[in-house]
């Protein structure tokens, strides 16, 4: 029996396993020179690795002599390599002449005793220009990618060229792309994009990062076309905004434009980022209420990583509730202005996993005092936190919930009674009453991940649930915010 004439299935699983063994025998590194050799200087040159070759590459190279067997073959390793496709800005401003590009011949350059090299100018936009001009001459190559990543590229020149090389990807599921596109393409690029393609786009991600000061004040770069406005998003399943800057940001505006109609979002993820409220947040959640799955909020940057200010609600609506009620919603971590008890009365919801609340107030105490009332009503948050923790452990389907609140520059962890923070203060006012209740705490002021090298940071403690709410009763500890 010829190979050829195995199941598909089977041809694609023997194709792999041989992909995956010319990975695996093949050069995973790119070499570089410590110096180059200037006119009038001798310089001793020396050979280096630069780094591991990256993923996409490594397919391409692994399919190189499967692709020159047959048609069926080559179709085949077109799929397997180019499933997933990033294109970068090339970070240097010299390459190596001496080194092939062709990395089967490393070999062969680790048999010279003395290299040398010669550094010439590259384009850091030659990437780019190279897939826009590939995709537009095979666009049946352009047709087997389902996920891409352009990263590094700011301009209205670079956004053009991205939006060049998506046009003939028909079969594009995932794409992320820089912020600046909402910006330098119109209504009709982005259309074309979303729905024009045999297969509407699924994950749409939006990258945001500082330009350089000459790509900012450039006038062809400052232009917001605003296609927001007229785009249908009704088929996305997944939107990313991570990144921060104060170029053209995406705002709560550009949310209320997209929440008109992601209304069949399952996941919605929003990191370090400060020019976005939690109005924008609201009106996706209410705009996707019956299908969100994930919700991320985590609006990390310099503006303060401890808790930083979602800011407030624009109507009276209460968030709790709002969060509580919807249906699907299984992953959360979000910043909230204020916190209850209400977000955890809701026993029926399908939250599991890891869940984060960071939290300013307690609701109905947005003053900030630490007041016996705001003492009571945290006290009731933990306890319905914790019910809600049994109930999901001793429901039909068991399902494991681990909460978090972080309030007050503490962190809860209301299923182990347990209080993190940093109670140096505290020991010093009860004149040491609390040291026999305080233990060490693997935990710190940037989480789970502790102190983030801040040599200036004391290590967190941990300290009973009870013990804390006593403290604060007793004004030796506070809530204050």
């Amino acid at each position: 029996m010829r190979l050829n004439e195995f199941p598909y299935e089977v041809l694609s699983q023997i194709l792999e396993e041989a992909a995956k063994a010319n990975i695996h025998n093949g050069p995973t590194y790119t070499f570089g020179l410590s110096q180059v050799q200037l006119p009038l200087q001798k310089p001793t040159t020396q050979r280096y690795v630069r780094g591991f070759v990256p993923p996409e590459m490594l397919k391409w190279d692994a399919t190189s002599a499967i692709r020159l067997v047959c048609w069926k073959w080559h179709e085949w390793a077109l799929e397997y390599a180019l499933r997933d496709v990033y294109v970068r800005k090339w970070k240097g401003g010299e390459r190596w002449a001496e080194l092939s590009t062709r990395r089967e011949n490393y070999q062969l350059y680790e048999l010279i005793d003395k290299p040398t090299g010669t550094a010439v100018y590259r384009d850091p936009f030659a990437s780019l220009k190279e897939t826009a001009w590939t995709f537009n001459k095979y666009p049946t190559v352009a047709s087997k990618i389902r996920r891409m990543w352009f990263h590094g590229f700011y301009t209205a020149e670079t956004d053009r060229l991205v939006f060049e090389s998506l046009k003939n990807c028909t079969n594009l599921v995932s794409l992320s792309v820089p912020w600046t596109t909402i910006r330098h393409m119109d209504a009709r690029a982005w259309r074309a994009l979303l729905l024009g393609n045999n297969k509407p786009l699924e994950s749409l991600e939006l990258q945001q990062v500082d330009p350089t000061a000459q790509q900012a004040s450039d006038s062809d770069n400052q232009v917001d076309l605003q296609p927001l406005q007229s785009v249908n998003f009704g088929q996305l399943k997944r939107l990313k905004i991570f990144g921060d800057t104060t170029f053209m940001p995406i705002t709560d505006r550009d949310l209320y434009a997209i929440a008109r109609t992601a209304t069949q979002l399952e996941e919605f993820h929003l990191t370090c980022i400060s020019t976005i409220t939690i109005d924008g947040v609201v009106a996706i959640v209410k705009a996707a209420r019956s299908t969100l799955r994930v919700l991320e909020h985590s609006p990390r940057s310099q503006d303060g990583f401890w808790h930083p200010d979602p800011g407030s609600p624009s109507d009276s609506e209460h968030l709790c509730e709002l969060l509580r009620s919807c249906p699907k919603l299984e992953t959360l971590s979000i910043s909230l202005p204020s916190m209850c008890s209400a977000l955890f009365a809701n026993e029926d919801v399908k939250w599991a996993g890891d869940l984060q609340v960071r939290a300013l107030h307690l609701c109905r105490h947005e003053d900030g005092r630490s007041t016996m009332e705001a003492t009571d009503n945290l006290q009731k948050l933990l306890d319905q936190a914790r019910r809600l923790i049994r109930r999901r452990a001793e429901s039909v389907i068991p399902r494991e919930l681990y909460i978090e609140l972080f309030f007050a520059d503490c962190i809860f962890e209301p299923s182990f009674k347990s209080v993190h923070g940093d109670f140096a203060l505290a020991q010093a006012v009860s004149e040491g009453a609390l040291s026999e209740a305080l233990s060490s705490s693997g935990k710190g002021p940037y989480g789970s991940s502790g102190l983030y090298e801040k040599e200036e940071e004391g290590p967190f403690q941990r300290m009973d649930e009870n013990v804390f709410l006593a403290g604060v009763r007793r004004k030796i500890l506070s809530i204050s915010t």
